[in-house]
């Protein structure tokens, strides 16, 4: 018997036989209902069928975020084939190197980005032009009642979709997700933040980011409007979207929500945005403060990873000021516990390293048997993160494994480092890495960002340090800097900084 089939495209079937006449997307001047969404990806599911493409072959997406987007990915769905979810920020070379993986049969493309399959072999390259022109090639074919096939007979856990992993410590791994793992998070998202389908989602992060597909897989879930913020829209824009829209729930990263507190973003006193979703952890209650306060909005971090779908865990606001190293507890489908080296359990108190199972766990990494392995050995999924547990089952992350420092045979965490900078009133941003050091192994060293006009010696920082940390711990190299760098959701990107030279004038 084949087993009834649960995946994302369920629950998009059934909004769309539910919620027929409401709206799904705003997308630019395109307005579809549920319906019409679903016409179109039958119809592209169909077309993808009439071309031999068949469960298990590659089509990959090199677009924008919006309705092409999400159409692609439910019909690639809907006919069990995976969607390769291309990131258009890396190089052609990279891109080239994912295709030459991943293989696809056929690729969905912007022009905008058609430069970037220039060392790719992209199989046959459909453009998807953003306007939604009537006389494109992608246009035509979902507007158009396509010649009906047998859709395959699919299992639930038939993969959806491809997400390529960072690379930090080498080449990306292709992470497996299957359609069941993306419906169950969908659906856990949902439960969490009670999200109907009343919610309208201003769409902010890439879709080719697992931040970004849960939120739009939620709103699949929940009946909810998918409202997709343009590519070239700007904080002043998406802040105007936000209110035409009435949007109520966004995930926006720091470098919108903090412009947006700069343009007066409450009007008629008020402000759509009834609910928020971020990250969690010591940085980020600071920066949710005018959100809760100011703005009134419903603010949950949360932590997760690509491998698990998404948020694993939620903290509420309240719960952030009152244990602000924290990063909540387990979402309603995941288990967490802290493993040691050897795969053995921790008690409460104890550091290790933080590890997941559950429905929404990866399928493996594509064609890289050792990784997979690495990653899902000891029956639980391997976060490469350290962290510790208490009593009550809230997980404290403490940083990643790959950044821990060791230095004279301590550990220092560098979130810990971080921590202190945050006291500092002079400090608009810092983060912390380990150097090579010849007499410790490796030492401390402090990137320091300062607010405009203000003034902060090396010698005066250390002297702060003395009563926060151990002596270990401080930095014992800082370099002033005009801005650290960080990725679009914020995360400080540790590594290259690790690998700026040290001089002795940089001596705290």
């Amino acid at each position: 018997m084949t087993p009834r089939d649960f995946s994302l495209d369920t629950l998009f079937r059934a909004n769309a036989l539910r919620l027929a006449t409401r709206e799904a997307t705003v997308d630019g001047l395109q307005r579809l209902t549920w319906a019409e969404l679903d016409q179109r990806v039958e119809n592209l599911a169909h077309w993808l069928l009439a071309k031999g493409i068949r469960a298990g072959d590659r089509v990959a997406l090199l677009l924008t975020d919006g309705t092409p987007f999400v159409t692609s990915l439910l019909a690639c769905g809907r006919i069990g084939a995976i969607a390769v979810l291309l990131n258009w920020r890396l190089a052609p070379g990279e891109i080239g190197w994912i295709m030459g993986n991943a293989e696809p049969s056929r690729t969905f493309a912007n022009p905008r980005f058609e430069q970037l399959l220039s060392e790719s072999d992209a199989g046959e390259v459909v453009l998807v032009d953003e306007q939604h022109d009537s006389h494109g090639a992608f246009e035509s074919i979902v507007a158009s009642d396509q010649p009906r096939q047998t859709l395959p007979q699919l299992t639930p856990d038939r993969p959806l979709y491809m997400m390529y992993t960072s690379g930090t410590t080498g080449r990306p791994k292709g992470c497996l997700q299957a359609s069941s793992a993306v419906a169950t998070s969908a659906l856990g998202m949902c439960t969490r933040r009670g999200w109907t389908h009343r919610e309208r989602l201003l769409s902010v992060n890439p879709l080719f980011h697992v931040v970004g597909m849960q939120q739009i897989a939620a709103m699949i879930a929940c009946g909810g409007a998918m409202v997709f913020a343009g590519r070239d829209d700007d904080a002043a824009a998406m802040l105007d979207l936000l209110h035409r829209e009435d949007c109520t729930t966004t995930s926006a990263f720091p470098q919108i929500l903090l412009p947006w507190r700069a343009m007066e973003p409450l009007r008629d006193g008020a402000i759509p945005l009834t609910n928020y979703t971020g990250g969690a952890g010591p940085g980020f209650v600071p920066l949710y403060e005018f959100l809760g306060q100011e703005w009134d909005c419903e603010v949950i971090g949360g932590y997760g990873q690509t491998e698990i779908c998404g948020f694993a865990t939620a903290i509420d606001y309240p719960d952030m000021c009152n244990h602000p190293r924290s990063i909540g507890w387990a979402m309603p489908h995941v288990e967490f516990t802290i493993l040691d080296p050897d795969g053995n359990q921790l008690p409460p108190g104890e550091e290790g390293e933080i590890c997941m199972r559950g429905p929404t766990v990866m399928l493996g990494y594509w064609r890289n048997p050792e990784a997979t392995e690495a990653a899902l050995g000891h029956g639980w999924l391997r976060s490469g993160d350290l962290g510790t547990m208490d009593e009550h089952d809230l997980v404290y992350l403490l940083g990643r494994s790959k950044e821990l420092i060791k230095t004279g045979g301590e550990n220092v965490y560098p979130a810990e480092v971080d921590a202190v900078f945050q006291t500092m009133d002079e400090v608009a941003d810092a983060g912390c890495c380990g150097v090579p050091d010849k007499q410790w192994g490796e030492a401390v060293k402090a990137f320091v960002v300062l607010k405009p006009g203000m003034e902060l010696t090396r010698e005066e920082i250390t002297a702060r340090f003395k009563d926060q940390i151990a002596g270990y711990k401080r930095p014992r190299y800082i370099e002033f800097v005009e801005q650290l760098p960080r990725d679009m959701l914020g995360k400080l990107q540790r590594l290259e900084l690790s690998q700026r030279p040290v001089t002795p004038d940089q001596a705290a």
